[in-house]
This record gives C-alpha cells, structure tokens and sequence, in this order.
C-alpha cells in the first residue's frame, strides 16, 4: 500500500513537471519570452490658437461680436476682413463708409456704456481708459476691455495691427495677419526707393511741432531729418528754427501758406519766404491706418513739385 502511493506521488510529480515545461514553450517548442508591457508615452495636446493674453486681457476665443470706440482700430479691423463682426463703433468712426451701417456706442472719452452693453459684444475695443466702474458693469455682463494705446511711432502702429490680428487669429497666424496689413505701410515708408526731403519741421494743431516722441515724426522722419527730434511731447522752442533753418515746411491743412506768411515769427524762416510749404492731411495721424500711404504718397508728389 505504501509503494502504490508513493509511485502515485511520483506521477503527480512528473505531469507536474511536463505542464510547467509545456508552458514556458510556444507552439514551436522554443520558450517564450513574456515581454513587460510597452511603455506608452503620453502625447501632449495639440497647441491651440486661444486662449492668449493680451497685455493681461485674456482672449478665449476668437470674437465674434465687437465693440470698437476707435476710429483707428476700426479701419484696422476692415483692413484685416473683420468688420462684419463689429456690432458696435465710435460716433467718430466714418471709414470705410460701410462702418455708418453699425450701431453709434458713443466715444472712447463718452461712451455709452448701456448702449454697449445691449449690444452684447464679448470684447470692447479702444484707445481711450475706459473708468474702472464702467469695465466692470461690463465685465458683469459678460463683456471685457482690451486697451490698445495710440501709436505714437510706427513700431507701435505695427504692434497694434499684430494685436488685432492676434485677437481675431489667434497664436499661430494672428501675428503674420497683422503684419501683412502693416506691409504697405512699411513699403511706402522705405526710404531707400524714395527721394530724401532733407531737414524738415512739421507744424501742427496749436502751432506746435511734432517733436521725436510722434508718430508724425516716426512717419516723416524716413524722407527726412526732423529737427524738432530732440524734443517732446510737440513742446518745442521755434526759436530754434532760426538757427537750425529747415528746408521744407510741412503744415497742418488747418492752416494755410498765408497764415505762416502772417506770423512775424515763421516769416523769417528761409522756407516760408521761398514757398517751401507742403500742406498735410493730419487725419491720417489722428486715426492711423493704411492711409497713411496715401498721406505719403502725396507728400513725396508735393515735394518733387516745390
């Protein structure tokens, strides 16, 4: 009885053995080697155009419903295909003409900030502080305030077309659409296609100069040398003419020649008696846009008539 049980546990023992021999094979007899589980590596999203901060405005997407209380950002907007979004402007927004279909929101210094609000647009736009109190009215209705500051130079002017084109494209081609239409602008300003005007002065509103902290200074001064560059805020001594004497008069077209022939002060200046004057369009400098290249264009025609 003890011999039949002992050769019965050797049996167990055995097929024992053969099963764990028969498992570590595959079906070619060669043992199988039980590879770990792959490694998989996490995939990072794909990146998205928004949302993106604008100075510390978050933009979550792109707008589709827009208030605009500046006349430039307007013609901007146009300029980049966007203005059948806005549904509200300035009362001084004029260009292009289509804009005087759009709903009237008041101004960047008045605005009318229950007209905006019925509006519904999700982004304000504006060149002008809006009060703390009116943003958040707006805010609590759903509508945020991206202030972009008046260029007071054309890299400033090319940063507000990127702004723009980063609000309505978004991260990955807002920039290059900016920047495209800023191009004629950058163009018509090469200096290196153009003729030179030499020393110049440009005599704006309030009989001032525009002094090297302007746009219009920023502008002129590519055909030119601005000899009001050395001061600011157009807070310049004319006196200074005298003894540095331009050679081309550039005049607001608020004025006239004979205004500057009646002044004891410019009559004197070498260019005013030889009627060295080309008059300007400063609207194209109170809401900057691609027009500016028409302001150039006929400025150059101007001089090359003097």
């Amino acid at each position: 009885m003890k011999k039949t049980k002992k050769i019965f546990i050797l049996f167990i023992l055995l097929i024992s053995l053969c099963l764990m021999f028969l498992s570590g094979c595959d079906d070619n007899g060669e043992e199988e080697i039980i590879e770990p589980d792959e490694f998989v590596e996490d995939v990072p999203d794909e990146p998205m155009p928004f949302p993106l901060f604008i100075g510390d405005v978050e933009i979550e997407r792109s707008p589709q419903r827009i208030v605009s209380l500046s006349p430039s950002l307007t013609e901007i907007i146009y300029e980049l295909g966007y203005g059948s979004r806005l549904t509200g402007r300035s009362s001084y927004c004029d260009f292009p003409p289509v804009v005087l279909e759009v709903p009237d929101a008041g101004s960047g210094a008045n605005p009318d900030i229950d007209r905006i609000i019925s509006l519904s647009p999700s982004l304000l736009l504006t060149t002008s502080p809006i009060s703390a109190m009116d943003m958040f009215r707006m805010e609590q209705s759903g509508i945020k305030t991206l202030l972009i500051p008046a260029s007071a130079s054309l890299n400033d002017l090319r940063d507000t077309y990127r702004a723009l084109g980063l609000v309505f494209e978004g991260l990955f081609t807002g920039a290059e659409a900016g920047d495209n239409a800023f191009s004629g602008i950058s163009q018509a300003c090469d200096n290196t296609r153009v003729i030179n005007i030499g020393r110049f002065v440009y005599i704006t509103g309030g009989m001032k100069a525009a002094t090297g902290d302007t746009l219009e200074s920023s502008v002129f001064s590519c055909f030119g040398e601005n000899v009001a560059a050395n001061a600011i805020n157009y807070d310049f001594d004319f006196e200074a003419l005298l003894e540095n004497q331009p050679d081309v008069i550039l005049l607001n077209d608020i004025y006239s020649i004979e205004d500057l022939l009646a002044n004891e002060f410019f009559k004197e200046l070498d260019a005013v008696a030889s009627g060295r004057i080309i008059l300007i369009d400063n609207s194209a400098f109170e809401r900057p846009s691609s027009r500016l290249v028409q302001l150039i264009e006929e400025m150059l025609a101007d001089f090359r008539d003097l």
